[in-house]
């Protein structure tokens, strides 16, 4: 599967994408616990679930997930491409998308919940974040045995890579931590503003991952774009140059 899309109209598709999920999400969300308005018409408070950012097996879900995935097949073409051209990294590459797919799996499945059962850290109602404790060293070491790849990049692709990851894992650990402690206690969705104060800060760590994405796939995607397509488009002909016969000196037609 291959995809050919301009990053800069890719990068404005997933940004509007997002606007449009936080829109909603607390749009729906201030109604609901803001205004107390709870039932103004049957299924409205399933509504407001499917929309809110912080739920899981619905809309905004589904597109992190999809994003996700999108940033794996384009690191997974990256790979291919620099496998075939003998570029350096090809399994760099083809790793990273791997990473991603998981990613996705687990954004559309919240299988790293499952490291909230493992009490590493004793918090109370904050022990799910547990599962930050197992994830921190797979996340460090990955970052320390790709510094030679993130070097050899472009620099302004080096530099969204960068800020894509950061923007992501602040999201995913820093914020997670944040709304820890700032009423996950409503985690069931109770009507009221008692929910809101983790409402908003689940929406701002969502807000941040969902960026930090779509930075990341516009920073593979520019890179597929600028530095890879031309090479892609050279090779054949230099092939039909050397498969061409050649012609003796001196002959004329």
């Amino acid at each position: 599967m291959k995809l050919d899309i301009p990053a800069g109209r890719l990068l404005r598709v997933l940004l509007c994408c997002i606007a449009a999920l936080h829109a909603l999400s607390l749009g729906f969300c201030l109604v609901y616990h803001g205004l107390g308005v709870y039932d103004p018409f049957p299924y409205f408070g399933r509504l407001v679930k499917f929309f809110y950012v912080d739920k899981e097996d619905n809309l905004p879900t589904w597109y992190s997930s999809g994003v996700l995935l999108l940033a794996a097949v384009l690191l997974w073409q990256v790979a291919n491409n620099a496998r075939a051209a003998g570029a350096r990294f090809a399994r760099h590459w083809r790793i990273l998308g791997v990473v991603f797919a998981l990613l996705s799996i687990d954004e559309y499945a919240q299988v790293h919940e499952i490291g909230a059962t493992v009490a590493v850290v004793h918090l109370g109602q904050a022990s799910y974040l547990s599962w930050l404790v197992l994830a921190a060293p797979l996340v460090l070491a990955l970052g320390v045995s790709y510094t030679r790849f993130l070097l050899a990049l472009p620099g302004r692709v080096r530099v969204l890579v960068v800020v894509g990851a950061a923007l992501f894992l602040f999201g995913a650990a820093g914020m997670e931590v944040v709304g820890a402690f700032s009423g996950r206690e409503n985690i069931g969705f109770t009507p009221g503003w008692a929910s809101m104060r983790y409402v908003l800060s689940a929406s701002f760590e969502e807000l941040l991952e969902m960026t930090g994405a779509a930075l990341f796939v516009y920073a593979v995607a520019l890179y597929l774009q600028q530095h890879q397509r031309p090479a892609a488009v050279a090779a054949p002909a230099q092939a039909a140059r050397e498969a061409a016969p050649a012609v003796p000196a001196g002959s004329s037609r």
